[in-house]
């Protein structure tokens, strides 16, 4: 996620007055062991001012267990989460245990960006992100982008919601109403809209260029990321997504092409969020055998098990 974060200090001061406990609650080292035995997530001591690593885990997995209700029976290699001055990110490089290596710069008790951060990066881990390695793949990266910008407004929503009856940590329940206005505030701004008298396909018509050229154009994948939170929020099964970078799309495709090829890779009972998302873009739904494409089999095998990046590829992945 290659952004500043797009909230400022009137979310700090708002959390202050709510007067969060959570960096002062205290966990029995054996609870404490435990927690960590039994985390996906793993967080490592660091910049992390007034926030606790085993805060920031329980927190973690919290997100993680409702995100992978979306993905049901998919299993993941351990993350291991550290902080960084710089941007969100995820590595390629995997760690001695073949840990994914997840930066966040999220700080203090900010939980709000906590979620948001690491939602992003927890979406990149299960589209199988290794594969954007590839040129075939970078060139419509912003897609992918974009989609890891609406989970985690979904994911913002879902706890804004749940916050007070159901804080993941203890005693934070008096910071529902920041993550609240947090979550309001990331729905409301002005470019998530379109301009007035603009439709989406002559917005997109000239910012489609731009988008194959720089996938990080933050404010055109977050006006993209709004018309698909609706889509998000009626599709409860998100196993496409875990599809999105499977094999190889032909070299140069266009993005009807590209969407064509996820939407061949995904087995056919999976592919409804497919169709919806084709359909976001007014293209028509492909044939089995779309004249575009001599593509070999149906749906590529189950995301998981890709080979490490090319020794050229980037080390970071926002």
């Amino acid at each position: 996620m290659k952004r500043a974060a797009i909230f400022t200090s009137v979310f700090l001061a708002l959390m202050n007055m709510q007067g969060v406990k959570a960096a002062e609650t205290k966990l029995p080292p054996q609870k404490k062991a435990r927690l960590q035995e039994e985390s996906l997530i793993r967080v490592v001591d660091g910049a992390w001012g007034d926030a606790s690593p085993w805060q920031i885990e329980m927190l973690l997995n919290a997100i993680a267990d409702e995100m992978l209700q979306h993905f049901p029976n998919r299993r993941l290699h351990p993350i291991v989460v550290s902080h960084a001055s710089g941007g969100p990110a995820v590595l390629f490089q995997k760690g001695p245990g073949n840990e994914y290596q997840v930066m966040l710069s999220a700080k203090d008790q900010n939980w709000a960006e906590y979620v948001y951060e690491f939602s992003h990066e927890l979406v990149h881990i299960l589209a199988s992100y290794e594969q954007n390695a590839k040129p075939e793949h970078r060139r419509h990266q912003w897609f992918e982008e974009m989609l890891c910008e609406t989970v985690s407004l979904y994911m913002l929503k879902h706890f804004s919601l749940t916050w007070n009856a159901a804080p993941p940590l203890p005693e934070s329940r008096g910071y529902a109403p920041t993550i609240q206005a947090f979550t309001r505030r990331a729905l409301s701004d002005r470019h998530r809209k379109l301009p007035a008298g603009v439709s989406f396909e002559q917005w997109f018509s000239r910012a489609a260029p731009q988008l194959v050229s720089s996938p990080y154009m933050r404010k055109e994948n977050e006006l993209v990321a709004s018309l698909f939170l609706p889509l998000m929020e009626q599709n409860s099964d998100w196993r496409a997504v875990a599809y999105l970078n499977a094999g190889d799309p032909p070299k140069g495709a266009d993005f009807r092409e590209f969407l064509v090829h996820w939407y061949r890779s995904t087995p056919r009972h999976l592919r409804g969020l497919v169709e919806e998302s084709i359909q976001v873009f007014r293209y028509d739904k492909p044939q089995d055998r779309d004249a575009s494409f001599a593509s070999g089999s149906d749906a590529h095998s189950a995301p998981g098990t890709q080979p490490n990046p090319p020794a050229e590829s980037p080390g970071r992945f926002h």
